[in-house]
């Protein structure tokens, strides 16, 4: 009968045990909270901002989802590959959940007349 193993120890810490990642984030004068749609330079497509992290050696990127439409993924950019900070959201995702809301609050507000 053999020697049971023995479960391997990681032998490298997790790299983000240290990280610091925030949701907000001033870019281009502009501040950037989830759901913001932004444009990378070089890159086909809008981004929706999700958060940015910071390691503590001081280097910083933001992490978002997107990407040219039917092909959208995760993806991280450093803060200065940001183009434009859009201020109206066009992606399919966005356009659904601010519908849901309107709908949600006419129905609140037709709750609200009728009693």
């Amino acid at each position: 009968m053999g020697r049971k193993r023995k479960a391997a120890e990681p032998l490298i810490p997790r790299p983000n045990a240290e990280w610091e990642y925030c949701t907000e984030v001033q870019i281009n004068g502009r501040n950037v909270t989830p759901g913001t749609e932004l444009k990378i330079v070089g890159e086909r497509g809008r981004y929706r901002f999700m958060r940015t992290v910071k390691k503590p050696d001081g280097k910083q990127w933001i992490d978002v989802w997107g990407g040219p439409k039917g092909a959208e993924q995760w993806r991280s950019f450093h803060l200065d590959k940001v183009k434009r900070v859009h201020y109206k959201n066009q992606t399919v995702e966005n356009l659904a959940v601010e519908h849901k809301a309107k709908q949600a609050a006419k129905k609140a507000e037709l709750e609200d007349a009728e009693d």
